[in-house]
């Protein structure tokens, strides 16, 4: 039985986190969860409901509540936008090239006007729907944190119905980013104008990296406070446990090049996948997720050296270092289509780094610089097979006096500016500031 509580001594603060996913590997809030828990706030994470998983659950301090995601208009056709404001393809023929053209180009206003309107109707009933949902299950909360774009305006709606304070986390430039940016340009700066305006009217805004951080400035009129995606304190064992070689039944000998995480268009899957026909020495291990997984793991069948490209799924968070060190280099050849992967710093670099892994990162303005500064690795052209190869092999190739440096390299940096240690001192005293004025 819980002791009563003295009556001079206010009960704790509560604090939401909206996420809109399972909560199955989203590190960042289980970091954010556990963390503020710990500072003695009653944390739930609201998340995404899903066949198999428990609707209400209690882990690592915190509680967790799935709820089923409601699809407002659900009768209505989900109209699909076009990609950008390109021409229709052109017919033989002048005149029929000018006829089909002007038709195809009218039909296609028509349906991205209309495909606009269901989009936008559909989005804010959802807001609505999901926020009433929430209300239903979870009536009050001090704090309601949105994660990314989709779920800043539902927090901004709870608070509207519930009152308390909002904090937008926007770990991703998200109007430059996977399907968002695939829209329109006018479809993109509506809602380029939308998150301007839910950001600034948020209690407090977040973002993930120094990059991020300054284009949200600059598109928010509001400077966000910077949280990395640091790994937790974790102490690698010195040699590894070879958990991959025992998972797989990979031989004795054999070296492990990691890809780890959210598996998608952009990230340098597939020419990772090809760059092994040049490290015969070496298996490629893609252990991630996403709803892009097999489509990849299809894809690399067809290589000639498939045998050395495995898909074995994802890791549980809890065991996601421990893997991480089994592996001989961390490879995350992101690709610069987007400006949102551009500047993306990802979690898999700082899990690296806590493992003690050097890593093989893109040469681009987000990982670069940090690679550079840090010595925990080295860089390749994230679009290129051939180099991404070579930047692998002189990894491996490293003297044991190189690999050592590289090791105290990851160690250091993870122990300092980019651990979660340090960002969960910025979270605990952002929360302070922000409920000292209630």
């Amino acid at each position: 039985m819980t002791p009563p509580r003295p009556a001079h001594e206010a009960p704790p603060r509560s604090v939401a986190l909206l996420v809109n996913n399972p909560f199955l590997t989203d590190a960042r809030s289980w970091k954010m969860a556990s963390t503020l828990a710990a500072a003695g706030y009653r944390v739930t994470v609201v998340a995404r409901a899903e066949a198999g998983l428990p609707a209400r659950v209690r882990q690592d301090g915190f509680d967790v509540l799935r709820l089923a995601q409601p699809d407002p208009l659900a009768r209505l056709p989900r109209v699909r936008l076009p990609a950008g404001e390109d021409a229709p393809q052109a017919s033989t023929g002048l005149s029929g090239r000018l006829g089909s053209g002007l038709v195809a180009r009218a039909a296609g206003l028509l349906r991205g006007t209309v495909g606009r309107g269901i989009q936008a109707a559909r989005y804010t009933l959802l807001t609505r729907q999901w926020a009433r949902a929430i209300a239903r299950e979870m009536p009050q909360a001090d704090v309601w944190q949105g994660e990314q774009l989709i779920m800043l305006p539902v927090a901004l709606e709870l608070r509207r119905r519930r009152g308390g304070l909002v904090v937008y986390d926007a770990h991703d430039l998200d109007t430059q980013a996977g399907r968002f940016a695939r829209l329109p340009a006018a479809w993109r700066r509506l809602l380029a104008r939308s998150e301007r305006r839910w950001a600034r009217a948020a209690d407090s805004v977040i973002s993930a990296n120094g990059g991020y951080a300054q284009e949200q400035a600059r598109a928010w009129g509001r400077v966000p406070a910077v949280i990395w995606n640091g790994a937790p304190d974790f102490e690698p064992l010195d040699p590894p446990e070879r958990r991959w070689h025992q998972r797989l039944g990979l031989p004795r000998g054999v070296r492990v090049v990691l890809y780890l995480g959210l598996v998608m268009p952009g990230r340098g899957i597939m020419e990772l996948a090809r760059a092994m026909a040049y490290v015969p020495d070496a298996v490629l291990i893609v252990a991630g997720f996403g709803s892009d997984y097999e489509r990849y793991r299809d894809d690399a069948a067809s290589l000639p050296h498939a045998e050395r490209v495995m898909f074995p799924g994802s890791v549980p968070h809890d065991e996601i270092l421990p893997f991480v060190a089994a592996a001989d280099v961390a490879a995350m050849p992101v690709q610069g289509d987007t400006l949102n992967h551009r500047l993306n710093v990802p979690t898999k670099l700082f899990d690296a780094m806590a493992a003690g892994v050097p890593v093989v990162a893109s040469d681009l303005p987000g990982m670069g610089p940090i690679v550079r500064a840090t010595g925990c690795g080295t860089l390749c052209d994230p679009d290129d097979p051939l180099d991404i190869a070579r930047a692998i092999r002189w990894i491996l190739d490293a003297s044991p006096e190189q690999r050592a440096a590289y090791r105290a390299a990851c160690l250091e940096a993870s122990q300092g500016t980019y651990g979660w240690a340090r960002q969960a001192v910025t979270l605990r005293e952002l929360y302070a500031d922000l409920l000292s004025e209630r």
